[in-house]
């Protein structure tokens, strides 16, 4: 497997099987198994609100809701482990995929992408996907061909629960 296999059907859709915005952590629980990890970090009825599986993270809300408001894929690991289609057993695959591998791999399958200049800056460089809102953010620094960091989709307006 390569990263690109899962960052492209995400990108175009914003999804990652059960992984999605508006969907609720339990659902992915019941797709991928329990979280490898979680963030230290809490809510206000003390649930954390970050989980992993390997290089997949989502983020939910931080009241009992545990909707997901964020997925992100982190892609800047030597080795990145991810979610087989046992639950609780890893994959892994080779990460740092460069800015040229993605945009043609975005251009062959079709899918559009933007420069994103919100998170483009002296060392880093980003594009969006308008379909889904997935962003790519790159490293630039003292590469020739910058390296993917990470991919994400992200609601930034807060829902209400319950």
């Amino acid at each position: 497997m390569h990263v690109l296999d899962i960052l492209i059907p995400f990108a175009r859709t914003g999804r990652i099987g059960a992984a999605c915005i508006g969907a609720e952590l339990s659902e992915v629980i019941e797709a991928l198994g329990p979280p490898w990890a979680w963030g230290s970090s809490t809510g206000a009825d003390g649930l954390p609100y970050l989980y992993a599986y390997g290089c997949l993270e989502v983020a939910t809300c931080h009241a009992h809701c545990q909707v997901i408001y964020s997925v992100v894929v982190q892609t800047d690991w030597a080795t990145m482990e991810w979610p087989s289609q046992e639950p609780g057993r890893a994959e892994t695959f080779p990460g740092f995929p460069t800015y040229s591998e993605v945009l043609r791999a975005l251009d062959e399958a079709g899918c559009t992408w933007e420069t994103y200049a919100p998170l483009t800056c002296d060392d880093q460089c980003a594009i969006r996907v308008p379909a889904s809102g997935a962003i790519f953010v790159f490293d630039t620094e003292d590469v020739a061909d910058p390296l993917l960091c990470s991919v994400s989709v992200a609601v930034h307006r807060p829902h209400s629960c319950g």
